[in-house]
């Protein structure tokens, strides 16, 4: 299960990378209800993405309808509960201590970063380090889907 896990997120960032529409439905489709529990492993990495990649502004916004039709088609592989959770991380709606951590890391305000990176940890059995590792792939897509001064630091 961990290498499937592995390869579908590679698979999925590398498609999101180079923007091949297809091949982002098949790995979401791979990723769905892949793992143990009410909300399994690859739907927690993909709640987490959405969390960032799906912010208001972000070039990487232009998925979000992949995202949702691949939820819409192949929700069957997951629970009821997971389902619904990651379409609302699609919609922008998730746990406070997520919306707190993405702001601080957005906004550079990294000086309490790791209590808000241990709060997450707690969600869940692997859920929240399922979401961090999601939300880690989304920071590092940014750059290369063209975010505003994601490299400013940089130069």
């Amino acid at each position: 299960m961990s290498r499937l896990l592995q390869l579908h997120r590679k698979q999925l960032v590398s498609s999101l990378n180079t923007g091949n529409c297809a091949a982002i439905e098949n790995e979401i489709s791979g990723l769905l209800g892949l793992g143990i529990g009410l909300t399994p492993s690859g739907d927690d990495y993909l709640a987490g993405l959405s969390a960032v990649l799906f912010i208001t502004g972000h070039p990487a916004r232009k998925y979000r309808d992949i995202f949702i039709v691949a939820l819409e088609k192949e929700k069957h592989k997951t629970t009821q509960l997971s389902a619904i959770t990651l379409r609302e991380a699609i919609d922008q709606r998730y746990r406070e201590t997520i919306y707190g951590f993405i702001y601080q890391v957005v906004n550079g305000d990294l000086e309490n970063i790791q209590q808000s990176i241990n709060e997450i940890k707690k969600i869940g059995s692997s859920s929240g380090c399922d979401m961090l590792c999601g939300m880690a792939d989304a920071f590092a897509l940014t750059k290369i889907n063209g975010g505003n001064y994601v490299d400013q630091d940089c130069n």
